[in-house]
């Protein structure tokens, strides 16, 4: 569905976060005559109350509270925005439910722009960042786009010829698309969202129309170290590539990332400049001049030879591990924990019992589980709970004092969480931010005693 089909139509948009905004902004420009409801759950959505329905010059209805979902019969089109999660109401209402995401490739398939979707379980943002840049180097018109932070919808004026559209896409965003880009990246798969999809089965199913949609025409990179990745791979017409850190122009320390892991997340930027013509000297150069992204593996200051690094991206217990090979032994005081999705810790654990870490700082709530796997496999490192970042900091700090860390070299306080933020925080940006400026506060001598 085009976004210009909307107009003159009633239209509810379900969920009014980042997504649900930038679909009513869009709606505004390109369908004015549309009539638009917002049904959120929350009774006053990023700020707006049900009594302050004009915003813009758009008047809107307002569908506020816990029974956000009732009536939606009385619409002509259902857009749902990717955080709402699957529910018995709108699957009653399935033939008029759309998403700004399917609406965003609508409505540029025909304009002569190319699409580079990238999804995974980890890697998605730093190889879509490492597109992004490789394009920009390159000359070429690229938009940074979808789960890293700006909705797609709001880019559909920029679509023409040679246009490039890297867009992140994460499973939620997948789940009821009925089209693929024309380039599709997979660069992991593992457990992860298995409370929104309700089983790894309906998670993978989502992670699977990246491909299943492409013709002849498309391609599709794939991680061929894993077996999943393949799978999602072969679902589509498109043209097979594979990639593995082994692919990889450069190596880590010829870059600006930490940790070898990125190897695969530059192999795979790389293969796709390669399939559309950049030269490549231009790619390998903003490969070496890429700086990374906030909160993965993020350096952010030392104090008496001890090293602070923000990985909050970490929201299972694979990516923490991952941090861990990319880091070695440096790491000896790392801190865990968050929302408690049920996630088996008994890997992190193994992988903690052959590190060099001396003091896990376990926050809640899933940071107690945490804590009995590491006890039920019966390794000896001292377990600190904590209820608050800033008690986590301020604990990681005496511990980093102590004589016996001194005596390392370079040693690492690792905030990795291997647990989403969500409960505590508003996001992994907002949680990695607080450890940021919480360990600016030791490096700088500003945390109390």
């Amino acid at each position: 569905m085009r976004i210009e089909d909307l107009s003159a139509k009633s239209v509810c948009i379900i969920g009014f976060g980042r997504e649900g905004q930038a679909m009513a902004e869009a709606l505004e420009k390109h369908a004015p005559r549309c009539r638009i409801t917002v049904a959120d759950k929350n009774q006053e959505p990023f700020g707006f109350s049900q009594g302050e329905s004009r915003i813009k010059n758009q008047e809107y209805e307002f569908q506020l509270g816990e029974n956000y979902l009732d009536k939606l019969e009385r619409f002509d089109v259902l857009i749902k925005s990717p955080g709402i999660p699957p529910h018995s109401q709108l699957k009653a209402q399935s033939t008029k439910l759309t998403s700004p995401t399917q609406i965003f490739f609508d409505t540029i398939k025909d304009s002569g722009a190319t699409v580079i979707g990238i999804t995974g379980s980890k890697g998605k943002s730093t190889t879509s960042s490492l597109i992004h840049a490789i394009l920009k180097k390159a000359g070429k018109e690229s938009y940074l786009i979808g789960n890293i932070g700006m909705p797609a919808i709001g880019f559909i004026d920029k679509a023409k010829p040679n246009t490039f559209f890297v867009h992140e896409m994460s499973s939620y965003q997948l789940m009821d698309l009925n089209c693929s880009p024309q380039i599709a990246v997979i660069t992991a798969f593992f457990p992860e969202h298995l409370d929104y999809h309700g089983s790894l089965d309906n998670y993978f199913l989502a992670k699977k129309n990246i491909t299943l949609f492409q013709n002849e025409d498309c391609s599709v990179f794939f991680n061929t170290k894993s077996e999943e990745c393949q799978k999602i791979a072969a679902h589509g017409k498109g043209k097979k590539i594979p990639f593995s850190d082994d692919d990889s122009p450069v190596t880590i320390e010829e870059t600006k990332l930490l940790g070898r892991h990125n190897l695969s997340n530059i192999a795979g930027a790389y293969k796709v400049a390669m399939s559309i013509g950049i030269p490549e000297k231009t790619a390998i150069e903003a490969i070496s001049e890429f700086e990374g992204l906030p909160h993965r593996l993020q350096f952010i200051g030392e104090k008496d030879g001890c090293a602070w690094i923000d990985d909050s991206i970490s929201t299972t217990p694979e990516s923490a591990i991952a941090a861990l090979e990319a880091l070695g032994n440096r790491v000896r005081i790392i801190i865990l924990g968050g929302q408690d999705r049920g996630y088996d810790f008994s890997l992190l654990a193994e992988r903690i019992s052959k590190s060099k870490i001396e003091t896990v700082i376990l926050l809640p709530d899933s940071g107690r589980t945490i804590r009995q796997s590491i006890e039920k496999a019966g390794i000896k490192v001292n377990c600190v709970e904590v209820e608050t970042m800033e008690e986590a900091v301020s604990t990681a700090k005496k511990m980093s004092q102590s004589s016996k860390l001194i005596a390392h070299s370079f040693p690492i306080v690792l905030l990795s969480p291997a647990s989403p933020s969500y409960g505590h925080f508003k996001n992994f940006e907002e949680r990695g931010d607080q450890f940021k400026n919480t360990a600016l506060s030791v490096i700088t001598h500003e945390l109390a005693e």
